[in-house]
């Protein structure tokens, strides 16, 4: 049997998950290999294309229940690089386990940027930030507002509760700044979360916490972000435990628990590793029986073809940037997209790879005085980012000048021009969904006052320093195919701050993060606090936009690309998670959010996923 049972546990668990497999485990235990046989012409009952964290969340439900259980991902197995298990030990710009994939500008030509995601088992939880909240209620039960019953926050708490495993903070974590209410957390779940171990700056934590407020008046500065919306800002919790053996925060990723961990070596679950899906195998009435995929090892120059069928399900779990393109090239689409990529159109359906959605962000940095350079409580120079997050709502951001604000972004004519214009710009397939997805998030914005704004405290080298981003965009792009070959990469147009009230956001939290900076509670350890950029306290808004366009990129916080609403508004499946036109085919991952979250998404999208697997084990 080939298993890989590499990841970064600890060295005991996987020595134990070895000897269950080999000596006690029948011939259906889990294998995770790069070797075709295992699945060229063979049958499960479910097919999963990626594995990240919602196509491991639902394989381990389903393989859970008795069910054979295929995963196919693209990417390698990477859990024994320490760039993926140490969750301090990644370098910036990494390739490791990341697509890198390019973006480009709506005239077709390549953005300065790449677009970080995930590229191995346990996705984009392999390499991302780790940070982890829950979004507000009001934007949860904001899904089945769409036409989607039950998507709910009353139905979808529970999973969120399941899916955590919190470590509370120690004495001395607590007296640095860390704080947790239990009551917004789950403490038997599949995904650790605490703070690190040791708490990253809190000297300079403990200045942006007098700061924050004084910057953003009425901001709320607590224990727990997750405790919202009576919380704005505290103490980032990350999906991280503490080795004590190994001395470091090791990531907690959907590999690591739902796949690695030794009371999670389900029967019936295969991983195929290395290998793409082309498209969808459809018998009579569109009815999904498997799919097609080739080797992705870039070393080949080899495309055969290969098949394997699902007798139950075919489940797409490749992200918002590539399930869609696997619908695409299963003659799922928009026709021109299609007829351009010489593939035949089979279900007309032109909210494929429309509402893309990303929050653009850039940062803004402070000189710190030369005495403080070498404080570790104020620049340690780790890279587990973010000890201080807040989350920002327009009356913080703009104070008395957030009613005009407001006037405009709630106007039904603004309203129509900016979906006609995202229509225009195939960024929406109908007027009437592009006003229905606006609408949803004017509405938290405007009257659930719910935050428009991250904003990220940091420090670094001589710097302390901010990262921030608009939270809601109204601005959404596109992702498609540019040919029938399954190894071309998507194009991807994000289209970030095209739209006036994201540009409006963006320029107002730019400006609050330089006053920030020159506020009395860091008067003491800054020495320029207009440091970088280089636009002074009397920059025009004109500048400070330039500069924004300029150095921001996506969070790749990705969603919406097959959104879960109706599909006359351009909905691309329904409350149960089936693409229209299509039987047993679902896509399960952040494409069939409508609308962007207010927080980072994994609490979300393990509840989500988990979600799914239940409706689809009652189908």
């Amino acid at each position: 049997m080939d298993i890989a049972l590499a990841s970064g546990r600890l060295n005991v668990a996987l020595l134990l998950v070895f000897v269950l497999n080999v000596f006690f485990c029948p011939s259906e235990c889990l294998t995770v290999t790069n070797d075709t046989t295992v699945a060229d012409g063979k049958s499960f009952d479910y097919v999963i294309v990626g594995a990240g964290l919602s196509g491991l969340t639902v394989g381990n439900k389903l393989s859970n229940k008795g069910f054979s259980v295929l995963i196919i991902e693209a990417g390698a197995e990477e859990s024994r690089n320490s760039e993926v298990y140490d969750a301090e030990g990644r370098k910036f710009g990494s390739n490791v386990c990341n697509w890198h994939y390019p973006a480009y500008d709506e005239q077709g030509q390549p953005l300065s940027w790449k677009i970080d995601s995930g590229a191995c088992i346990g996705g984009g939880t392999s390499i991302n930030g780790m940070v982890w909240y829950r979004p507000t209620e009001a934007e949860i039960d904001k899904l089945e507002t769409f036409g989607n019953p039950g998507w709910n926050w009353r139905n979808l708490l529970p999973y969120m509760f399941a899916s955590e495993r919190n470590i509370p903070p120690d004495e001395t974590q607590r007296a640095q700044g860390a704080g947790l209410d239990p009551a917004v957390h789950g403490f038997k779940g599949f995904i650790n979360t605490s703070f690190p171990t040791p708490l990253r700056i809190p000297g300079a934590v403990a200045l942006y916490k007098k700061a924050l407020p004084l910057t953003f008046p009425g901001l709320s500065v607590g224990d727990d972000l997750s405790d919202r919306p009576l919380v704005s800002s505290a103490t980032t919790l990350y999906t991280i435990w503490y080795d004590k053996s190994a001395k470091i925060n090791r990531r907690s990723s959907a590999a690591d628990g739902l796949l690695w961990a030794p009371s999670n070596q389900h029967l019936n679950l295969t991983v195929l590793t290395t290998h793409k899906v082309d498209k969808v195998i459809f018998g009579p009435n569109f009815r999904a029986t498997g799919v097609s995929f080739v080797s992705a090892d870039t070393n080949s120059t080899a495309t055969t073809e290969f098949q394997v069928f699902a007798a139950k399900r075919v489940i797409l779990s490749a992200g918002s940037l590539a399930s869609g393109s696997i619908l695409e090239r299963s003659g799922i689409g928009r026709r021109d997209i299609l007829e351009k990529a010489g593939i035949k159109l089979m279900v007309d359906l032109p909210g494929v790879g429309a509402n893309l959605n990303d929050q653009p962000g850039t940062e803004s940095a402070a000189l710190l005085l030369d005495k403080y350079v070498n404080d570790t409580s104020i620049v340690d120079n780790r890279s587990l980012f973010a000890p201080e997050i807040s989350v920002i709502n327009g009356d913080e951001l703009w104070g008395a000048l957030s009613a005009s604000h407001m006037s405009e972004l709630v106007s039904k004519d603004a309203l129509r021009s900016r979906a006609k214009s995202l229509v225009e710009a195939h960024a929406a397939a109908t007027v009437a969904g592009a006003e229905a997805i606006l609408n949803a998030t004017i509405d938290l914005i405007a009257n659930h006052k719910l935050p428009v704004v991250e904003f990220l405290a940091e420090s670094a080298g001589n710097t302390l320093y901010t990262a921030f981003w608009p939270l809601q965009p109204l601005s959404r792009g596109h992702v498609h195919i540019n040919s029938s070959n399954p190894l071309e990469n998507p194009v991807i147009v994000p289209r970030l701050l095209v739209d006036t009230f994201d540009q409006a956001v963006a320029v107002s939290v730019a400006r609050a993060s330089r006053a920030l900076f020159a506020s009395p509670p860091f008067s003491q350890v800054v020495a320029d606090p207009y440091y970088s950029p280089p636009i002074g306290p009397n920059g025009t808004d004109a500048e400070y936009l330039a500069w924004y366009k300029n150095t921001s990129f996506g969070a790749s916080h990705w969603m919406g690309s097959t959104a879960m609403m109706p599909r006359h508004l351009g909905g691309v499946v329904d409350h149960k998670l089936q693409v229209y036109g299509t039987r047993n085919l679902h896509v399960v991952d952040a494409g069939i959010l409508p609308i962007q979250l207010t927080s980072h998404m994994m609490s979300t999208l393990y509840a989500v996923a988990s979600r799914a697997a239940d409706i689809i084990l009652t189908m």
